[in-house]
């Protein structure tokens, strides 16, 4: 008698599990990436916690400026001079608008896919190494479309967030300055409202502003940046309590002011830049040992100078690439121009 009982079991689980994947497949997976869970951002396609049985690359770069038939747009420059180490791109890139353009020139190293619109092109003129494919086709399309749109919405629904009580307006951290915050004491979810933010100060004997941001897995902050943000001099943004970079998310609104991270700077977070009433910015990236662990969302990024993007941890699935790992197999000498 258990035995009939066990198997009757078995058979509703069989039975249920294909229904569950029907009912919640369209569902982030289980929301465990801290601005989804704390405070419903979700990136879609162009996030990090993808869905339950989907396919979400995992990406370093999502770079969403689109161009037309008769003027296409650089949406991505990445150029590294001929001493540059390490990888500049780990991660899968994404050229999500029409007419788009990923140019590629130097020593520069990728190690990740790119999954790009039919009417995107690649200009590619390396010394150095790119591993992985390119993925183009009317259904990428329509994901890297909906990704825009989430990203978009995304950007509109944290600048609207109200501000924690006693939270600053501006951040200003510069050499040897440091600040602590800690969403603890707030539930768990922290949001600044930030009129600018600015870290550096710092040279090769010194250290630049540190900003350290304390909180639990799944816990959150939100830092909306409506005007110049800037790293530089060797400055630090670290995360600690347990926080991934998927819990911290920088969102970047306005149409002008500095835009850049340089200066062998270190940034930990997910970087979202998107300005719903006017012209768009371009983040420049440099500094031979710039070091960005995390994911940029943008308009148009020029990498310049061996700089280095690392995709973040994918927390939803409790998993990391080693760093600087260039695989050994399918190495595609990028020294030809692709048009």
């Amino acid at each position: 008698m258990p035995k009939s009982r066990r198997s009757l079991a078995n058979s509703i689980r069989i039975v249920f599990a294909p229904l569950l994947l029907c009912l919640f497949g369209a569902l982030p997976a289980f929301a465990t990436d801290g601005i989804y869970s704390k405070f419903g951002l979700d990136l879609g396609y162009a996030g990090r916690i993808g869905y339950m049985g989907g396919t979400t690359p995992e990406w370093a770069i999502y770079v969403y400026g689109a161009g037309t038939a008769s003027s296409r747009f650089n949406a991505l420059d990445i150029s590294s001079p001929h001493d540059a180490t390490g990888l500049q791109v780990d991660g899968n890139i994404a050229l999500a608008g029409v007419y788009s353009t990923l140019t590629v020139s130097g020593r520069t190293s990728i190690n990740g896919d790119r999954y790009e619109q039919t009417t995107s092109t690649e200009s590619i003129k390396s010394t150095g190494t790119i591993t992985g494919s390119r993925f183009s086709s009317t259904t990428i399309n329509s994901q890297l479309n909906s990704g825009v749109t989430s990203l978009k919405n995304v950007s509109i629904a944290a600048a609207g967030l109200t501000a924690t009580a006693g939270s600053p307006t501006s951040l200003n951290i510069g050499k040897n300055q440091s600040r602590i915050f800690d969403n603890t004491p707030f539930g768990g979810k922290y949001v600044m409202n930030l009129s600018s933010f600015v870290m550096g100060g710092g040279s090769s004997n010194a250290n630049g502003g540190t900003l350290t941001l304390n909180g639990a897995a799944g816990s959150a902050f939100v830092l909306n940046i409506s005007g110049a943000f800037s790293l530089g001099g060797n400055a630090r943004i670290l995360l600690t309590g347990g926080l991934t970079v998927s819990d911290v998310l920088f969102n970047i609104t306005g149409s002008n002011s500095t835009f850049s991270i340089g200066g062998d700077a270190l940034f930990n977070g997910t970087l979202l830049a998107y300005n719903s009433s006017g012209a768009q910015r371009t983040l420049q990236i440099t500094g031979h040992n710039t070091q960005i662990n995390g994911e940029l969302l943008a308009y148009k990024i020029n990498l310049l100078s061996g700089a280095h993007v690392k995709k973040p941890k994918e927390k939803s699935k409790e998993k990391d690439d080693d760093d600087d790992v260039v695989a050994s197999n399918s190495l595609l000498r990028a020294r030809t121009s692709i048009q």
